[in-house]
């Protein structure tokens, strides 16, 4: 009997799924130079490719599905992660830093800082 097929890894080396969800794309590179075994795929290698590239957490998921089912909660980690660094912080992203700096006629310049939202 299988004593916890939740937290099994499959055909995929463990350190490729915990480097994975922090720096996929290294994890896949490092796997495909050799460091470990390539995660068994029926992708062609131009799909692999551009998957890797654009989406890499959700390839990864998508290697996890095709080997060990949905049923593993690597699977669901890949996706939440991959949902989430699709969304990701919009609020940070639109914040804006305006500088301005004014120079009086004596040569003294001052330099105002506005945060803008």
């Amino acid at each position: 009997m299988i004593e916890n097929a939740f937290f099994q890894t499959g055909n995929i080396e463990p350190w490729i799924l915990l480097l994975g969800l922090l720096l996929p794309r290294l994890a896949l590179f490092l796997a495909w130079m050799g460091l470990g075994a390539y995660p068994p795929n029926p992708l062609s290698d131009i799909v692999n490719f551009v998957l890797w590239l654009i989406f890499p957490r959700f390839l990864i998921a998508f290697y996890i599905y095709t080997d060990m089912g949905i049923s593993n909660i690597w699977f669901w980690l890949y996706v939440v992660l991959g949902i989430a660094g699709l969304l990701g912080e919009t609020g940070y992203a639109h914040r804006r830093i305006v500088r301005r700096t004014t120079v009086s006629r004596d040569g003294s310049t001052v330099t105002t800082v506005e945060e803008e939202r």
